[in-house]
């Protein structure tokens, strides 16, 4: 399984926004920036946390993104399923049918392997909805703290 730079990039907008000073949202140049993306590239990432409920937008001079709910309510496989999508990964072609002319034993066995990938997908999911952007942000040893991102940006420049 492949996943997309994307949903890295995405634990680190959510984590930005997380942990900005007094939750004030955060303009799309001061992401990009951190990042080192493009501000335009950025926006498509973020209207794809914003679909999913992730995220929101507010368009005003005080305005920008913000966390839509949360970092404890949002897990691993929200995240994921944001920018992977939520449909299944494993496809079948089912060209053993055509190799094996309709052969029911070897159809039987396909569809056994077709299982155990299904079965994987299924616990590696599992094991993303156990984890939240909180659990990321804090641990026993780590608190989670507060940046003001925008004077860190206008310190970088």
């Amino acid at each position: 399984m492949k996943m997309k730079s994307g949903v890295e990039q995405a634990i680190c907008i959510l984590a930005m926004l997380a942990t900005q000073e007094d939750q004030k949202p955060l303009k799309s140049f001061v992401l990009s920036q951190r990042l080192q993306v493009s501000d335009s590239y950025l926006k498509k990432m973020v209207r794809k946390l914003v679909v999913a409920g992730l995220v929101e937008s507010s368009a005003s001079k005080e305005g920008g993104f913000s966390l839509a709910k949360p970092s404890s309510k949002m897990t691993m496989l929200d995240i994921f399923e944001a920018i992977e999508g939520k449909e299944s990964a494993i496809h079948s072609s089912h060209l053993a049918e055509h190799v094996f002319f309709t052969n029911d034993s070897v159809i039987k066995k396909e569809n056994e392997v077709l299982n155990i990938f299904y079965d994987a997908e299924r616990l590696f999911k599992e094991k993303l909805n156990h984890f939240s952007l909180d659990d990321v942000l804090t641990s026993h040893d780590y608190e989670k703290k507060s940046f003001d991102w925008e004077s860190i940006a206008r310190e970088v420049n």
